[in-house]
């Protein structure tokens, strides 16, 4: 088994969460108590992951006060992070990194058993089955199930998508080196590009093997419905173990 340390891209603005957005980072939005990355945590760490890396943003202040003395969790800003996307804050968190790599978004409830099929090593994506979520990221892969394109449209592609995109995904030891040199690439062009396009970038040339689990349980945040959806029907099951049931309080 593969000794991973987690990087978690947290740095994001949250613009579409409104209100509550410009005062909690979509990461540290809490569920009965506990906040998403939080419980990202506690999920990496049932797996045997207690290296974790937050790269922070937008109200960076929370992150430090909720894992500032936590063991093993370092923290990282990206100080341009209203200027740059997701890949950007990604580059900066591979910083001195030699992997392997587990690679996080910061606004999704899931199933710890979504990490499974990334243990072993290699790079890779997780994806799961049909969500109706109404903001799915796409995924399209060869006949050996390796990453060949991700988009927001179905249609972007005449072959069928083998699955959605669940926001976690793997970089071998090896294949670190070579992804930064895709993404810098990639940056030099467009310089607010998202990972997602760095990874397509970086699959190119190196096999990104896509794990499907068909009923896996996961939700990601990016406005009021998907969380009021997200904490009824996915936050139960992602949640199984963390919380006391006898504790559970309202957000």
């Amino acid at each position: 088994m593969a000794e991973f340390t987690a990087l978690i891209v947290a740095a994001g603005r949250g613009v579409r969460m409104g209100a509550r957005g410009q005062l909690t980072p979509k990461g540290m939005i809490a569920l009965d108590g506990l906040p998403l990355v939080r419980a990202s945590v506690m999920h990496l760490a049932s797996r045997g992951i207690d290296r974790v890396r937050i790269v922070t943003g937008h109200l960076s202040e929370m992150y430090s006060r909720e894992f500032s003395a936590v063991p093993g969790v370092e923290l990282i800003h990206n100080p341009a992070y209203h200027a740059t996307g997701s890949l950007r804050s990604l580059m900066t968190g591979l910083a001195g990194l030699e992997g392997p790599v587990m690679i996080l978004e910061s606004d999704i409830m899931y199933e710890p058993r979504a990490l499974d099929p990334l243990m072993m090593g290699g790079s890779g994506l997780v994806l799961s089955g049909p969500t109706g979520a109404g903001d799915e990221v796409y995924v399209w892969t060869d006949a050996d199930g390796r990453l060949k394109d991700m988009s927001k449209q179905a249609d972007h592609r005449p072959e069928p998508h083998r699955g959605e995109l669940v926001g976690i995904c793997a970089l071998a030891a090896d294949h670190v080196a070579p992804f930064r040199a895709a993404a810098d690439r990639l940056l030099a062009e467009k310089p607010k590009v998202d990972y997602e396009a760095g990874v397509v970038a970086f699959a190119a040339d190196h096999p990104v093997d896509c794990p499907i689990i068909e009923d896996l349980a996961w939700a990601e945040v990016d406005d009021e419905q998907m969380l009021a959806h997200a904490r009824e029907h996915v936050w139960p099951r992602a949640s199984a173990g963390l919380i006391d049931p006898a504790a559970r309080k309202a957000i």
